[in-house]
């Protein structure tokens, strides 16, 4: 009777450990705004939104555990396509995050893309990277009007909470992207005092190098860990992520990070870089993060 006692015992308490690991899959992707003067090889939204598309589902069928919930941050995605992507996704699908020019639809938005059937949205927010976050602004003579959107998230199954963020620093100002860096880890932590302790994840296009200004201004806080130093395994061959419509690559920009790094929330296990040539057609400039951690 003591044995049997002490074997429920055990698998009670094996159930809630499994209970709390949650495997996560986050994807970062600028998918190029639909442009109407095109670069060198680069194809309109219309050619370009089907591979697109196919690849994010791909991503969101293929992840290595079977029970892993998928979390995307966008960058550079305008109304329509935002529309084509979740139409092309299903209605389990939808986003939290506004046109960077006006707080509604007009702009390219930064979107968190999540199934309402798995997360429940806790809280969310948009702020724009500049002195005034809470108003539509510029910041640090920036060429764009940049933001940040964060959700906490909380997954339906388990109870279990965590937030992500998503960016897309600035192209034309330094200044803007250290400064804009600082906006969004200060709303990170703001977040966390409010609601937390609760895991990081953070996507998007910096604009900035491995040791450039926005990343070593990150980096050097020690809030939070990039995938490409964690350990996790790299797949596949790609080591540049920024490709200018070609099929070599021009730099590392795009990145997920995680954390809090002191606080060992997370085991990342595996990460990559996708193609952006899909079919015979470039189907961004850029080529997705696609990283799996577990939420311990």
């Amino acid at each position: 009777m003591q044995l049997r006692t002490v074997l429920t015992s055990l698998f009670i308490m094996a159930d809630a450990v499994m209970a709390a690991s949650l495997p996560l899959r986050i994807i970062s992707h600028n998918i190029r705004y639909a442009a109407t003067s095109l670069e060198t090889n680069e194809r309109p939204w219309a050619d370009r939104r089907t591979g697109l598309i196919n690849q994010l589902k791909a991503s969101i069928a293929n992840a290595p555990s079977a029970s892993a919930v998928t979390v995307m941050g966008l960058q550079e995605v305008l109304d329509s396509q935002l529309n084509d992507i979740k139409s092309g996704l299903g209605s389990p699908w939808t986003h939290i995050g506004f046109g960077r020019d006006d707080g509604a639809k007009s702009g390219e938005y930064n979107p968190i893309i999540y199934r309402t059937d798995v997360l429940r949205l806790v809280y969310s927010e948009q702020k724009w990277l500049s002195p005034t976050p809470d108003k539509v602004s510029y910041g640090w003579g920036a060429g764009s009007r940049r933001v940040v959107v964060i959700a906490v998230f909380e997954h339906i199954a388990t109870g279990t909470r965590f937030m992500h963020a998503n960016t897309h620093l600035d192209n034309v100002s330094s200044q803007a992207r250290s400064e804009g860096i600082k906006v969004v880890l200060a709303r990170i932590q703001a977040v966390q005092a409010q609601y937390g302790p609760l895991g990081v994840t953070l996507t998007g296009d910096f604009n900035s190098e491995p040791n450039g200004d926005a990343y070593s201004t990150l980096a050097s806080t020690g809030y939070l860990t990039e995938m490409w130093n964690s350990g996790a395994t790299r797949l596949g061959t790609n080591q540049l992520t920024y490709t200018g419509f070609s099929t070599t690559g021009v730099s590392r920009i795009d990145f997920v990070w995680f954390g809090p790094t002191s606080e060992n929330r997370y085991s990342a296990s595996q990460f990559e870089f996708l193609t952006d040539y899909v079919n015979s057609i470039f189907i961004s400039d850029h080529r997705a993060v696609v990283a799996d951690l577990t939420l311990l």
